[in-house]
């Protein structure tokens, strides 16, 4: 069973959102919290990945695991600074995170999952504001728009 298949999120807007929904689509979930002070820059790097691959088969949204349901604008604005044109999501009971986690959870956890809802490589632990890191992410997601589908 794929990871999109068995991974359910709460919306800003009190829906649900499934990742099998998705399939077919590179996703890239940064999953956090308001009491993380890397929040900021999250959001920042998100809103630029989410720019460069406006007109690409890729989602990339933040995912709360501290909250029922993901904090209205004001609250995340409050703690996080403005979300910009990032999806934000919410992982109640933390179900998503525990499963896509490594051993040891850190806070954020960024997964990319392949078109097929499977993860590629293994789940990154923290973040950094360096350009290296978001290049990386890019040359990830690069690598698996370009596959042919081939899991990776």
């Amino acid at each position: 069973m794929s990871a999109q298949q068995d991974s359910t999120f709460s919306t800003a807007s009190g829906g649900k959102l499934n990742l099998s929904s998705l399939r077919g689509k590179v996703v890239v979930l940064v999953f956090s919290s308001v009491q993380d002070p890397q929040c900021r820059d999250e959001f920042k790097a998100l809103d630029f990945l989410i720019d460069k691959y406006r007109d690409a088969e890729v989602a990339l949204y933040w995912v709360s695991i501290r909250a029922a349901n993901p904090m209205s604008s004001d609250q995340l604005t409050a703690a996080c600074g403005s979300p910009g044109s990032v999806p934000l999501l919410g992982d109640p009971n933390q179900a998503a995170f525990r499963r896509f986690g490594s051993k040891v959870p850190r806070v954020p956890t960024v997964i990319i999952l392949n078109k097929q809802g499977q993860m590629s490589g293994q789940p990154r632990g923290g973040f950094s504001p360096d350009p290296d890191f978001v290049d990386n992410l890019s040359a990830t997601i690069d690598a698996l728009l370009a596959a042919k589908g081939t899991p990776q």
